[in-house]
Formats: structure tokens, sequence, C-alpha cells
């Protein structure tokens, strides 16, 4: 059995990651910052539909005053997962988004710590696993590594992210991105040398984490693995020839991880067309007015406000590159002809770097006109956050290359321990957040009522809906003083209403994706069980199965029944297109698993 020996360079990067994370220790939350609330009330909606027995959620029952929407038909759901594992150990909402962060961010440190010591010279670090000598040079490539990893959790929009933003699928996103230029990486280099079945389904996995976790890393992280992928194999083919089995690897790795997100990419595109999604690409999210003056990425303002200022740069929130990280990013600019180590890397960082924020800057809006699904990015300078990784691995690269870590008898190890303490204070400033008192209000469904009252332009509409509304027969119960739920139930009150014919409303019930009750019905009439209708409803009288109608007033669930007292009962299940997606996705989950771990890997080659 291979000995286990811990690093201690990533437990000091982990220890030395942590105060970037101290005001989440802190009483009380961020429900002003911009997607705060969401936040928690996607988390407690999510978790509810997983009470429900929804083992895939789609449905969010708060939203709509009362009438529930398909959110997580839309919201990829990977980071709910992660914040719903402490949900369900007994946590409170806002405590497991905390946790959630900070397992993300401690992930994307390690993540770009093992980047460094591979592109740096992994065969130093696997000398010393094997209980080789700790030399000069394997402190300097583990210290390097260790100020990358400072300067990605230090990186100025990562606090945005946490602070300022409180985007808890935006912030997750940092943590993959490392590890699947890591994986990819691997993948490519290797190529089909021994153990590349399992390189490939790691690469495959990784990538199909880094989808499920937000909507819009089709479009923007994947692209950095196209450009990844060209830069190998272009290396490859100047050297050896067309490389023709590690694009095939690669090719394969892009698709099965594709196979994988089908449960989600599938619904949304097949699906999400009954949707009112315009609402996401108009107004506010409109990409045109937010894109990133020049002076903006070397601006020290730092704010808690919005991408408010569409023509100039007078925005209320900070849009930085970090003073650490463009210093570096100049040093690797001047030292890239003459690194010693990893100078094809630093080179593709540095044109990498180059290339996003030119797509962050109004001369690029060109390309955002010419590829309208961009629009779904909203905001060009989301891509911050690939900025972060590039900037923070090409300084990492940078400094080892800078210092004289080759030279025998040399240490560099005190002019690494500066700059990544530099890398800490620089960002120092900005390790603050408006913290709000936990109200129990905030935690349930009267959170998602009062943000749709203040934001009814926000509202979620389908294509049934003939008239838009503010106001539900549902909304009056969350303004109740004695309003009450339980684990995310919605109201119950007025989920079932007669519209047609005579009887009574004997008991009504709901639940996280379910909804039902007894009626008594004295003559035939209707009832609208007040629930959104979408693909997917499966209603039951009963216990028969119905062919639920749409009521015209809310575009709502409704059923024609007899005289005498009836038991109904709706749930939001799969259409033929989830089950579909999910047998998919299932069958090519198991796949790269059995990849992953099959030990014939090890011997075999393409």
């Amino acid at each position: 059995m291979r000995k286990l020996r811990l690093d201690p360079y990533l437990l000091l990067l982990l220890v030395l990651a942590l105060p970037a994370l101290a005001p989440l220790a802190a009483p009380g939350y961020m429900f002003d910052a911009h997607d705060g609330r969401h936040s928690v009330f996607y988390v407690q909606m999510f978790d509810a539909s997983i009470r429900d027995g929804a083992l895939w959620p789609r449905w969010a029952m708060h939203h709509t005053q009362g009438l529930g929407y398909p959110t997580f038909l839309i919201q990829a759901p990977l980071g709910f997962y992660v914040a719903e594992v402490f949900v369900l150990l007994g946590l409170s909402i806002t405590m497991s988004v905390k946790l959630a962060w900070l397992v993300g961010t401690l992930a994307g440190a390690w993540g770009i710590y093992r980047l460094t010591v591979y592109w740096l010279g992994d065969h130093a670090i696997a000398e010393w696993r094997a209980g080789g000598a700790d030399g000069p040079r394997l402190d300097g490539v583990r210290l390097a590594a260790v100020a990358s990893g400072l300067l990605y959790t230090y990186f100025p929009y990562h606090l945005v992210d946490l602070y300022v933003r409180a985007a808890l699928a935006d912030t997750l996103l940092l943590a993959w991105v490392p590890w699947l230029i890591y994986a990819f990486d691997r993948l490519l280099v290797l190529g089909s040398a021994p153990g590349w079945p399992r390189r490939l389904g790691v690469a495959a996995l990784v990538l199909a984490g880094t989808l499920l976790t937000h909507a819009f890393a089709l479009l923007s992280i994947a692209p950095l693995v196209v450009t990844l992928v060209i830069f190998r194999l272009a290396q490859r083919w100047r050297r050896h020839g067309f490389p023709w089995r590690e694009t095939l690897l690669a090719g394969a790795g892009g698709a099965l991880a594709l196979l994988i997100y089908a449960i989600f990419l599938v619904p949304l595109l097949v699906e999400g067309r009954y949707l009112n999604q315009q609402v996401y690409v108009s107004g506010g999210y409109d990409y045109r007015d937010h894109f990133v003056q020049v002076g903006q990425f070397l601006s020290p303002y730092w704010g808690f406000g919005y991408s408010d200022d569409p023509v100039g740069a007078n925005d209320g929130m900070p849009f930085q590159l970090g003073l650490v990280q463009v210093v570096l990013a100049i040093v690797a600019l001047f030292t890239v002809r003459r690194a010693e180590r990893a100078r094809a890397e630093m080179g593709y960082l540095l044109v990498v770097g180059v290339g996003l924020l030119f797509v962050m800057s109004p001369l690029a809006r060109p390309l955002w006109d010419a590829v309208p699904p961009l629009a779904v990015i909203q905001f060009p300078w989301r891509l911050l956050a690939l900025s972060g990784f590039v900037f923070s691995a090409l300084g990492g690269l940078a400094l080892w290359n800078l210092l004289p870590s080759a030279l025998p008898g040399v240490r560099p190890e005190g002019g690494l321990v500066v700059m990544g303490a530099l890398a800490m204070l620089a960002s120092y400033p900005y390790i603050q957040a408006n913290l709000s008192p936990i109200e129990p209000w905030r935690e349930d469904g009267r959170a998602v009522y009062q943000f749709e009252r203040e934001h009814p332009d926000m509202f979620g509409y389908t294509t049934w809906v003939t008239q838009p509304f503010t106001t539900t027969v549902l909304s009056a119960a969350y303004a109740l003083p004695d309003y009450v739920e339980h684990h995310g139930d919605a109201p119950a009150q007025g989920r079932l209403e007669i519209t047609a014919g005579m009887g009574s409303v004997v008991e009504s019930y709901v639940g996280g994706s379910s909804a039902g009750g007894v009626v008594n019905m004295q003559t035939p009439g209707t009832v609208r069980i007040n629930v959104y209708y979408f693909p997917g409803w499966m209603v039951s009288v009963d216990g028969q199965p119905v062919e639920p109608g749409i009521d015209p007033t809310f575009a709502a669930l409704s059923i024609d029944l007899p005289a005498g007292e009836h038991r109904i009962d709706a749930r939001f299940g799969e259409t033929p297109v989830r089950s579909g997606a999910i047998v998919v996705s299932a069958l090519t989950l198991a796949l790269c698993l059995g990849l992953v771990v099959w030990r014939g890997s090890e011997k075999m080659r393409g």
C-alpha cells in the first residue's frame, strides 16, 4: 500500500486561505448582496423538493407567489446539492450556504496548487511522495504553487462573488476551473500512455461537474477548455505530426461530459421554450450595458453597488484585476521567453488573459452581437472569474521562473513567501461584507414573496399565461403574522379552489413538488389546483390518473369532477424528454466511473 504523506505546503495554503472567508464566520448573512437572497431561497426550495421525494429537483414551489416555477429546469443544480448536504445534516439554510462557499473556496485553492505543481514539474512532487529528499527546487515549486493558490483565493473578483454578489453557483465555478484545466491537460499531454482510460473518465467527470454547476458554464468555461485543447494539439502536431489519438481523447472527454450534462441540457433546450426567458436577457440583464471599461481593470475602487453605468466607468461594483496580479502579468510578459519551466504554459495563459480582457471590453461588442447565445451570460464582466484563474496561475509560474529556483544552494523561499503575503495584504481591505441579522422569515417562503413584491418585473411567466399578474390567491397567506412552514412547504390554504359548481374544500396539502387535498362536490364542477401548469405535472383523482386542463386565470392546473367526495393528488414528475435524458446521463456516468476505477487502465495503451 502506498504510504500516505500529507503535503505541508498544501495545508499551509488552506490555512492561509481561511482569512478570506472570515466574514462567513461572523453572525448574520449578506442578504443585501446582489444574489444573497437567491442563494438562500433557492437552496430552501431545493431542499423542500428533495424532502418531497424529488431526487433531481426541478420545481420551486414558493416562486410566483406560491404557484411555483420550474426554477431548477434553468438553474444548474450541483451547487445546491453541495449546500443540501449540510442542510440534511441539520444545519440552517444560511449556514449551509456559507459552508458550501467554504468548500468551494478551499477546493479551488487546492486545484490551482495542484495545477501549478504539475506545470512546474510533476516529477519533483512524485520524488517527494516516494520519499526522496526535499531540495531547493521542490520547495520552490511548492511555494510557487502556494503563491498561485493565494493569488486565486484573494483575487478581487473572487471576493466580489463572495461578498458583493453572494452568488453561490458563480462562486463554486471557481472551484472547478483549475481542476478542469488540470484534468484535460494531463489527458492531452500523456495521451495514450498507460492509464488513459482513467484520465479520460476523470476529465469527462470534471467537465460535467463544471457544466452542472452553472447554466452559463457551457458558453464561458467550456471555451476555455477548447483553447487548451487547441494549444496542446498544436504543440503535438508541430513536433510529432497530427495527434489523432490525443484529438480523439479530447473529443471523447467532451462528448462524455455532454452526455452526462444531458440530464440538465436536454430539458432546458426542449422545455425551456415554454418559459418566458426574455426577462433574463433584457432590462438590467442586457449584456450591452455591462462591458468593462479598460480603466476599471486597474481601478482600486471597491463598492457593494451594481453594474449600473451602461456607458461609462462609474459602476457601483468593482471590476479590478488586482495590483499583484497585474504586476506579475507584466513580469511574465518580460520573462516568458527565458523561462526555464512552463514557458509554453505561460505563453498560453498570457494570450488567453489578454483575450479575456478584450472580450469583456466594449471593443468586443460586435462579437457578442454576432453570437446571440452569448446573451445568456448576461454580464461580460462575469468572465473576470476566468481572468482570476488565468492571472493567478500565471503569477505562480512567473514567480518560480523569476526567482533563482533552479540554482544550486540558492533558496527562493523568502521571495515566494513575500509575494504570497503581498497577495493576501493587497486584498485584505476588501475582505468585508454587509451583514444583516438572520431573521426566521429570511429562510422560508416569505423571503421569495417579499422579493417578488419588490421586483415584479422578475415574475416568471409561462407561455400559457395570457394576462400578467403580480399577486395570487396564495399571496395573502405569506403576509399572515402567524405564517409557519415545515421544511420549505408553501402555503396549503387556498391551494384547491372550486371555480365551477358547488362544493367545499375539506383539506389541502402542499410539498416541494406536490400539492392536493380532498374536496366535497355537491354538484359536478371544476377545481383549480393553484400551481402553474407545466409539462410533468401528473394528477390523480381517487387514485386514478387524469389529464389536467389549464385554468385561464393563472395558467394553473384545472380538473373537472363529478359530484361526491374526491381526493386530488398532483406531483411534478418526469416527461419522456427528461426520462430519456436521465437514462443517457446515468449510463454515461456509470461508464465514466467505470473508467476511473478500472484497474486494467494502468496497463493499456491506445
